[in-house]
């Protein structure tokens, strides 16, 4: 999988996740107003993303209405590696800073998927959340398997 970069500036900020194929998302992240438009499919939802917490923060992911459905957070004084938290699903992950830059999502120990990131991005915290609420959003539509393929 792959999260590619399609346009940039500094209040709004498109990104497209693909497999080797096809596209899964498109994601219309609006920095100042800290809202996301997901399109996957036919469907398009909104959400909030924001930062909480003091001495250890957090990026919060929010459903339209205001209800938290996620969270990220670091594990360590680094921020590559940590643990995500979607609709009470443990995810870790791990991001490895060689090039192509890439993320590995764990579940119990179990590598799920490893995703390229775009270089150069601001919002890789963000695209591994969406990457976890993917991932689990898909797992409910389809029980016992996960639609993600691992690049090795």
């Amino acid at each position: 999988m792959k999260w590619l970069a399609i346009n940039s500036n500094l209040h709004h900020e498109i990104y497209e996740l693909w497999t080797t194929k096809d596209k899964l998302l498109t994601v219309n992240y609006h920095r100042e107003k800290g809202t996301l438009r997901i399109t996957s499919n036919n469907e398009k939802r909104v959400f909030l993303i924001g930062k909480e917490g003091f001495l250890r923060t957090r990026t919060v992911l929010r459903n339209e209405y205001g209800i938290r459905m996620g969270q990220l957070y670091h594990e360590s004084i680094e921020d590559n590696q940590g643990r995500i938290e979607i609709y009470d699903e443990e995810f870790n992950y791990l991001v490895q800073n060689n090039f192509p830059r890439r993320t590995a999502i764990y579940k119990d120990a179990e590598m799920l998927v490893v995703c390229e990131l775009p270089p150069d991005s601001q919002s890789n915290n963000l695209l591994i959340l969406l990457l976890c609420w993917y991932i689990s959003a898909a797992v409910e539509k389809q029980p016992n398997s996960y639609p993600v393929e691992a690049y090795a």
